[in-house]
């Protein structure tokens, strides 16, 4: 008897198909074998969206065929890639055409439930694109999302810019789905907030969220962290870690541990003396502070420990 296609199981050959797309830059190749490889491809494609240029976005967008395939995960990754701030407009558009298509949507659903949101590509401060920005995440609900920097992790730059941090904190608040949340490359500054950010936490109040991962930030407010600890609940919280995280530039100190109980201690101390004992061991269990990237001269150099106490 000669094993054939046919007798693939279709996870077998779903897991085999994923891997000769991921490296074939002409997926019509692979689809174009056979009606299976189509299917299998097709939903293989639809269900995990992986944009590498702007250009992609933009025919998706505009694409108005439904594949019949609930998205699962969203890439887009411009790494090395040029792009303009239309890029949230298409993003936002390729968002809404998922959101739309989706098979029996809830009445009333105006975002689109996704497994993973992965974003690798700077950011742009224009006042024109910054309500596209928001709306365009604002139509997905993920329940992980990583915003990483497209250049190389040992170069430390900022592909999040401070007007686009705000409003993305803000936009976080409106996932009911997000329990995971990694930002990297990003630029924090009190000059953006309207209100004392000593007392006002870093993110807003998230019921599902269990784990934040702050890399390579510049300007993180210490008191922001601690009111996130201490003014918050978030009960589902099960670790906070800050990697290469500065209070100011890159050429000051980053944030330790200690700053962060002592910034809790300005905000609960001296009026409820217990509480603030229970916001402390909360802190000790939930936060690391960490150095990841040294300078080669110069700069805050942590060199007996990757944790910052």
């Amino acid at each position: 008897m000669h094993a054939t296609l046919d007798n693939f199981p279709p996870e077998i050959l779903f897991l085999i198909i994923a891997f000769t797309l991921s490296g074939e830059l002409v997926p019509s190749n692979i689809l174009c074998v056979n009606r299976q490889f189509h299917y299998t491809g097709v939903e293989c494609l639809y269900r995990n969206l992986r944009f590498d240029s702007q250009e992609q976005l933009k025919l998706f967008a505009q694409t108005s065929e439904n594949a019949g395939v609930v998205p699962r995960s969203v890439t887009v990754d411009l790494a090395g890639k040029y792009a303009t701030s239309d890029i949230w407009q298409y993003l936002c558009e390729a968002l809404s055409r998922c959101r739309d298509h989706v098979e029996r949507p809830k009445l009333g659903q105006k975002q689109v439930l996704l497994e993973i949101l992965c974003l690798r590509l700077h950011s742009y401060a224009q006042d024109s694109s910054l309500h596209v920005f928001e709306e365009a995440l604002s139509v997905t609900n993920p329940r992980v999302f990583r915003w990483t920097g497209p250049d190389p992790e040992h170069h430390f730059s900022t592909a999040i810019v401070a007007p686009v941090a705000r409003r993305l904190c803000r936009i976080f608040g409106t996932w009911s789905n997000i329990q995971d949340i990694t930002i990297t490359n990003i630029a924090f500054s009190s000059e953006f907030w309207n209100i004392d950010d000593s007392v006002t936490p870093l993110l807003p109040e998230i019921s599902g969220l269990r784990t934040l991962y702050v890399g390579q930030a510049t300007f993180l407010s210490a008191g922001s962290v601690a009111a996130l600890l201490c003014v918050n609940r978030m009960a589902s919280l099960e670790r906070v870690r800050l990697v290469d995280a500065y209070c100011e530039s890159i050429w000051g100190s980053r944030v330790r541990r200690s700053d962060i109980e002592k910034a809790a201690q300005a905000i609960i101390f001296p009026q409820d003396g217990l509480q603030y004992e229970v916001v402390l061991a909360r802190i000790r269990k939930l936060l690391t502070c960490e150095k990841k990237t040294e300078r080669i001269i110069g700069g805050d150099r942590a060199e007996d420990s990757i944790f910052l106490i």
